[in-house]
């Protein structure tokens, strides 16, 4: 793949640049009875060379030409062990080159209101990871658990930068008239871990009832405190959603597939941020409640159309994500709370109409 980028508009985050990337893979994968095996391995290669550039009578990029090249491998088997429960394990090996955001970025980045320091030194991400799983289906229960490992070295992440005096460093952006906070990417050796469970309770004979339940996990720290803090930043918090639907009509004439669902959805608080250079603060928990309806309309046997209602965030609750780049912006003169907070409660109507036609000519 070779790409060209050309700056074209009036504000300029990253430099002019051309990039070329080229690799190659081989796979195989192998079944016996019971037992399925596959491994592969991948060579890729990223040429960058980014251009000087100047914004007015400032140099604001200079120019630099980087390589990156690594091989990428993986291996799992996955074994039936009965009729209802099925085993796996992967292992595998990664890399991914910064790309030039990480690399070069010098500007305002209006979607996330901040001045962003790219770092021109970062060396390629390479991570080491293994998981594994179960998976059990019965007649009237599916559950599946995951769990995985991974350790990088040279993860990239970005952070507060601060000035002489200990406190936030400040640039002013002309396009908005703010002052915005600068980050710079960086990066330290981090290890992840965590997992996923599953669980969908479909009871005969009632099979147009299902009841699922997921819950995900995910912990990350680096092997060394950054400025007294060992978390890694941007790291979702635990999370439970549990599900009930209802299913009604497969075969219906006019009306078909009509369903009915409502769910609950709890975020766990984030006790776990990366406080260094007062990057990120702990994020309260929520519990947000969903509903939808919709169905197929049919004629003679075609669906003409698919319609889905849907309400979520029944409770109008006034949360945050921890993800959400926004939450550490100023306080609202209107609410009193900093940072802008997610969607309260809203309504949606989707419409589907499925096209098939044929064009022919003589």
């Amino acid at each position: 793949m070779y790409q060209n980028n050309q700056n074209k508009a009036e504000e300029v985050l990253i430099p002019d640049y051309n990039l070329f990337d080229i690799g190659g893979f081989i796979y195989t994968q192998y079944n016996k009875d019971k037992l399925s095996f596959n491994a592969g391995v991948r060579f890729d290669n990223r040429h960058l060379q980014s251009q000087a550039m100047m914004v007015g009578n400032v140099q604001k990029f200079t120019a630099f030409s980087k390589s990156f090249s690594n091989v990428s491998a993986s291996a799992g088997i996955s074994y039936q062990a009965s009729n209802e429960i099925t085993l796996k394990a992967n292992v595998a090996k990664g890399f991914r080159a910064p790309n030039m955001a990480e690399l070069a970025s010098n500007g305002a980045h209006e979607g996330t209101l901040r001045y962003e320091v790219g770092s021109p030194s970062l060396k390629s991400e390479d991570s080491y990871e293994a998981d594994g799983g179960m998976e059990i289906n019965t007649e009237h229960v599916s559950f599946s658990a995951n769990l995985f490992y991974n350790y990088i070295h040279h993860f990239i992440f970005y952070r507060r930068v601060q000035n002489a005096a200990g406190a936030d460093s400040l640039l002013h952006d002309a396009g908005t008239n703010q002052d915005l906070q600068v980050f710079r990417f960086s990066q330290q050796t981090a290890y992840l871990y965590g997992g996923e469970l599953h669980v969908d309770v479909h009871p005969h004979p009632l099979d147009w009832l299902h009841f699922e339940n997921t819950f995900t996990y995910v912990r990350a720290q680096f092997t060394q405190a950054i400025d007294g803090s060992i978390n890694v930043p941007f790291i979702p918090a635990a999370r439970y959603i549990s599900e009930l639907r209802s299913n009604f009509l497969s075969k219906g004439k006019r009306w078909k597939n009509v369903y009915a669902m409502i769910t609950a959805d709890y975020t766990f608080r984030q006790n776990h941020p990366f406080t260094g250079f007062d990057t990120e603060t702990p994020t309260s928990d929520y519990l947000l409640f969903n509903a939808g309806i919709g169905t197929d309309i049919a004629h003679n046997g075609k669906t003409l159309f698919t319609i889905a209602l849907a309400a979520n965030n029944l409770g109008n609750i006034a949360y945050q994500n921890h993800l959400n780049r926004l939450k550490y912006l100023d306080v609202n003169n209107v609410t009193g709370r900093q940072g802008i907070y997610e969607m309260g409660r809203n309504f949606s109507i989707k419409v589907n109409v499925p096209l098939d036609f044929k064009i022919s000519h003589s």
